[in-house]
């Protein structure tokens, strides 16, 4: 994980578009609410929200995903509320911390690495859809499964594109040894 650090630039978008969210030069994370006010899905049904969020930048991923927090607990509990893991709602645990996209699409999403404004609007609108789903019981448009389910549903989606993700994701050496891991998650996730 590398660390990333606001420039200027970064910053005076944060005062300008974000102004309830904080940027703490010490411990160099982003924190406060991010209110957002988005309209998205098949019904075009608008969303006004707001989550308390933490982006932690000492902790970026190769694809420019650092680690984002909701710090409310809210996600946790409408899962609970609802009767679903907290994974059901892309966390990826307990304190908050948010799984928003898989790696092969952080690739397409973020070709130039790590990218503020884009990230901004990435983490609204992944809230639009808990908010959604919150609301309505229902979710606004389909999400990947995490872990091995997305990486099967990324093949399954287009072969040609995510096959060598797939093989790298699964360490396949050989086309039998593919063809046997795909057999076995089809299996083993009923698809």
């Amino acid at each position: 994980m590398a660390i990333k650090t606001l420039n200027k630039t970064e910053i005076e978008l944060l005062t300008n578009e974000y102004p309830k969210l904080r940027y703490d030069v010490g411990k160099n994370v982003i924190k406060g609410i991010l209110p957002f006010n988005l309209k998205f899905g098949p019904d075009g049904v608008v969303i006004i929200d707001q989550y308390e969020i933490e982006i932690d930048l000492n902790n970026v991923s190769e694809f420019g995903i650092p680690i984002i927090k909701e710090t409310s607990n809210r996600i946790v509990e409408i899962a609970a509320k609802k009767g679903i893991p907290p994974i059901d709602l892309h966390l990826n645990s307990m304190n908050g911390s948010m799984c928003i996209i898989i790696p092969p699409k952080a690739k397409e999403r973020y070709p130039n690495g790590f990218d503020l404004k884009e990230l901004l609007r990435h983490i609204e609108e992944h809230l639009y859809w808990i908010s959604y789903f919150e609301k309505y019981n229902k979710t606004p448009w389909k999400t990947y499964g995490h872990g091995d389910l997305g990486y099967l549903q990324l093949y399954l989606e287009d072969k040609i594109k995510y096959t060598s993700d797939f093989k790298e994701h699964f360490s396949c050496k050989s086309r039998p040894e593919f063809r046997r891991k795909i057999k076995e998650l089809k299996k083993t996730y009923d698809l």
